[in-house]
């Protein structure tokens, strides 16, 4: 009788055993630390699609990971063999246990990941055609996005300031990204771009980060061509400002005009009633008129100090301008302009 017994528990013992043991394998496999890599991330390309069959070997022979056992054991417990990690880059990291590493890399499976370059354009409805172009959302409903009161306030912004918050770069982004998720994609990258550092620049100088954007879209579309110059820029167009002059740049009356192929200003042109003509109203203007290049805004951040009033482009194709810190001198300069312009047949 206790043979019998004996017998009895000891296949149950086998059979429990039997059943739990998977069970225990596959909570091991799950919280096992399989990565072979220090850094707190690695980032990935994969040049071509990978069957979730074939993704262990394939991490392995890249350096990912060390163990393929344990993650094709969670592949065939989640029932993820079927499925396919599209060609993308992809980002893993260091934290991730072999339970979390399976689950992050099916989520990406069709997650595809491209290089994105947000331009420095002169409108949001350019830079709109522009990224609709990489991503998945039409021309249409991006634009109508960015011009939405309602999420300009959301993010901090009024409506004509909202372009402030696109800082041109090239930034690694989801092929399927909507109009919404770019644009928290680019709030993040917005609050990235303007850290303490910079926020203390600007405070210094006695102007918010939108008008900080604002001053540098005027100084980038003062001069396109010449970066040297632009700190200089900033600090003419800070001494009027300080001193309550009108910036009066010409730029921002081709944007008032809506015509900025205009190469040359007539007096008929400075009285168009706008809020962005700096030469019939004080101060900045109410938004940025182009969507401005970061280092611009360093440029303006970093500001030349001098004593500069005035500016005139010089009588040449240099691309270059003169500048002055008195009326006198730059009507001198203004003249030799002018005439350099009749010389050269420009209307």
């Amino acid at each position: 009788m206790r043979k019998k017994g004996a017998i009895l528990i000891a296949v149950l013992v086998v059979l429990v055993g039997y059943i739990v043991y998977p069970y225990f394998n596959l909570y091991k496999a799950k919280n096992l630390d399989i990565l072979s890599f220090d850094s707190e991330s690695i980032s990935l390309e994969i040049e071509n699609d990978v069957p979730f069959t074939e993704l262990a070997n394939y991490l392995y022979q890249k350096n990912v990971i060390n163990d393929t056992n344990s993650f094709n054991l969670l592949i065939d417990y989640k029932n993820y063999s079927q499925s396919v990690l599209k060609k993308s880059k992809i980002t893993i990291q260091r934290k991730w246990s072999n339970n979390v590493l399976v689950n992050q890399l099916y989520l990406m499976r069709n997650q595809k990941i491209i290089s994105l370059t947000v331009p420095s354009v002169r409108t949001l409805e350019d830079l709109a055609n522009h990224i609709s172009k990489f991503i998945s959302v039409d021309f249409t409903q991006l634009y109508a996005s960015f011009t939405d009161p309602a999420i300009s306030a959301k993010y901090g912004f009024t409506t004509v300031q909202f372009p402030c918050m696109f800082i041109p770069n090239t930034y690694e982004v989801y092929a399927n990204f909507n109009s919404n998720q770019f644009i928290s994609f680019m709030a993040k990258e917005y609050k990235k771009f303007w850290n303490s550092e910079r926020k203390k620049k600007a405070l210094k100088i006695g102007l918010s980060q939108s008008e900080i954007t604002i001053l540098a879209s005027i100084v980038q579309s003062e001069q396109s061509l010449k970066y040297d110059e632009h700190s200089t820029i900033a600090g003419l167009y800070l001494n009027r400002l300080n001193k309550n002059m009108k910036l009066q740049a010409d730029p921002t009356v081709k944007f008032a005009l809506n015509k900025p192929e205009l190469r040359r200003l007539y007096y008929r042109h400075l009285e168009v009633d706008s809020p962005y003509n700096t030469y019939k109203y004080a101060g900045l203007p109410p938004g940025p008129i182009c969507i401005v290049d970061p280092r611009v805004i360093d440029a303006v951040l970093n500001y030349e100090k001098h004593n500069y009033l005035f500016m005139c482009a010089q009588p040449a194709y240099s691309g270059y301008h003169n500048f002055s810190s008195t009326n006198a001198q730059h009507e001198k300069f203004k003249k030799e302009y002018t005439d350099w312009l009749k010389n050269e047949n420009i209307h």
